[in-house]
């Protein structure tokens, strides 16, 4: 929170994932969600929530969103389903709060029509109460996954290897030790038709040469934790 307040007379709007965001996975406590929605109200500074991973909580309780403690409308709350039912869909969702008359005039100037038909489908299915069964079965899945790739990689990959412990969202982050060069392990891995992202694309800056990150979305399979078994012995081996 002190890093962001320096922040403020540089900032016009701000961006936020608060919820299980890439490549991390962390969330952010509610009383910094309440105060930093309260800061940017202060000074007119609109926030922009990307919400789309919020329905992804391994706990019993769905994280609050920005959105919850906004009192005077100026949060742009947006969610989706490219996370949760279909990446393909490409349908989402934005309560604007008091700039609802500037999103309808770059939704129009943008794109003069939308995809009625796959809109209709998925509000039809959002309608039948078979969504919440979906997101029920999905976040048991994705919080198997993520203690099963948790324990290949306590077995399989180099000593020291740490890992960050997400309760919910689809990114798990690996930090190997210091002298592994993720880059390296990249191009190796790809050679063996094993793809990761590696630390360094998630940031402008010098940093996370050791680390990577990991998607827990794909359903688990024998194959599946072969690659992730051989993916830990090509970094043992550099």
């Amino acid at each position: 929170m002190d890093a962001f307040k320096k922040l403020l007379p540089k900032i016009d709007i701000c961006l936020l994932v608060p919820n299980f965001n890439t490549p991390l996975g962390y969330c952010m406590p509610d009383a910094h969600k309440k105060e930093v929605v309260s800061i940017l109200a202060q000074h007119n500074i609109p926030l922009i929530e990307d919400d789309t991973y919020g329905d992804l909580h391994f706990g019993a309780e769905r994280p609050k969103c920005c959105k919850s403690f906004d009192k005077e409308g100026n949060v742009l709350w947006c969610g989706a389903v490219s996370k949760t039912l279909a990446p393909g869909y490409r349908v989402g969702w934005v309560a604007p709060g008091k700039y609802k008359d500037q999103i309808l005039r770059m939704k129009f100037i943008q794109s003069l029509s939308a995809t009625t038909i796959i809109h209709e489908a998925v509000g039809n299915f959002l309608l039948t109460g078979r969504y919440d069964n979906h997101l029920r079965q999905l976040r048991k899945t994705l919080q198997e996954n993520c203690n099963r790739y948790a324990q290949v990689i306590a077995n399989h990959f180099p000593q020291g290897t740490r890992i960050s412990q997400p309760q919910g969202g689809l990114s798990l982050w690996v930090e190997f030790p210091k002298h592994i060069d993720t880059a390296e392990l990249y191009n190796d891995a790809l050679k063996k038709r094993i793809s990761i992202a590696p630390g360094r694309i998630f940031t402008l800056q010098d940093q996370f040469q050791n680390c990577i990150r990991l998607c827990i979305g794909l359903p688990w399979t024998d194959s599946l934790g072969s690659k992730l078994q051989q993916l830990g012995k090509l970094a043992c081996n550099l």
